[in-house]
């Protein structure tokens, strides 16, 4: 195997220790020969400066993105980059590719084969979902033969097949960047398999996640700064109302809500989802492997 792992490098000044933790631990649990395609269009100077003390990272000079500010920007732009860094990884002759983030690692030893032992004729992509972009794992032959994209097309985001796809996945209203990888296999009537969160610990139900005890991935690295942590909650009676709510009010009317209301009302989770943000990062940055421990195994 030859094995590509790519990387958008996005890490703000707070978050060093997480960068050392996700490449120290890619180093230790791959057993095959492998390049991190590092994109770092992103990146501050002292992290790209710090990529390139190590040997396995290739520095790749990604055209900038230059696409809407609005909207979808942030799984449009991270999709921009890794669109590229993948066909990189492909040039350079890699047979499979992993898809990670910042914030995710392997922490298991040959996790890369256990991954590609997954993969068949019929099972051309494994992946965590709909975080596919955390961690998905493929073989150049379905890349090759089915040339997808991360995102789907906007004339596909419209049609009845994609939004089918997206029920039949329990993600409707939802766009992910690796998603239109999912929906590629799905129009194809192939299958993927789908890596399951294993946590026996946990101080949040979404930060700080096990994927078949072989993948971590923090989740929000990058984000809980500059964007409101409010999606990542467990239902509650208020999230069913406010569903209600969403379906039974006119558009007009939910936009006057929504701009008048502050978050903190709208969405009373946000302080506790960055608290329990915070509690893990500190766990992870001050006690590594204690913290991971926990998380596979619970308190026992």
């Amino acid at each position: 195997m030859k094995l590509g792992i790519v990387v958008v490098y996005l890490i703000s000044k707070d978050n060093e220790r997480l960068l050392d933790i996700h490449l120290e631990k890619i180093k230790e649990n791959t057993t095959s020969l492998f390049t991190v395609y590092a994109g770092t269009n992103m990146l501050l100077q002292q992290f790209v400066d710090k990529l390139k003390q190590y040997p396995f990272i290739k520095i790749c000079d990604c055209t900038r993105y230059k696409g809407p500010n609005e909207g979808m920007r942030g799984a449009k732009e991270h999709s921009h980059y890794l669109n590229q860094l993948i066909k990189t990884a492909i040039d350079d002759g890699v047979t499979h590719i992993a898809i990670m983030h910042p914030d995710s690692f392997p922490i298991r030893v040959g996790w890369e084969k256990y991954l590609a032992g997954k993969l068949s004729e019929s099972c051309v992509l494994v992946s965590i979902f709909p975080q596919m972009s955390a961690c998905s794992f493929f073989n150049r032959d379905f890349y090759n033969k089915y040339k997808p994209n991360l995102l789907p097309y906007t004339h596909e985001e419209l049609s009845s097949s994609w939004i089918n796809f997206q029920k039949a996945n329990q993600a409707t209203n939802l766009i992910e960047t690796g998603m239109g990888y999912g929906y590629r296999i799905y129009l194809e009537k192939s299958v993927w398999y789908k890596l399951k969160r294993t946590n026996k610990g946990e101080y949040h139900c979404h930060f700080g996640s096990i994927f078949d005890d072989l993948v971590f991935h923090l989740g929000s690295a990058a984000e809980y700064q500059s964007r409101p942590m409010k999606g990542y909650t467990k239902f509650s009676f208020f999230h069913y109302f406010k569903k209600l709510v969403v379906k039974i009010l006119p558009n007009k009317i939910k936009e006057k809500i929504k701009y008048s209301l502050p978050h903190t009302v709208l969405y009373p989770e946000i302080e506790k989802n960055k608290d329990a943000f915070l509690k893990s990062r500190e766990a992870l940055f001050n006690e590594t492997e204690e913290f991971i421990n926990f998380l596979r195994n619970g308190n026992n």
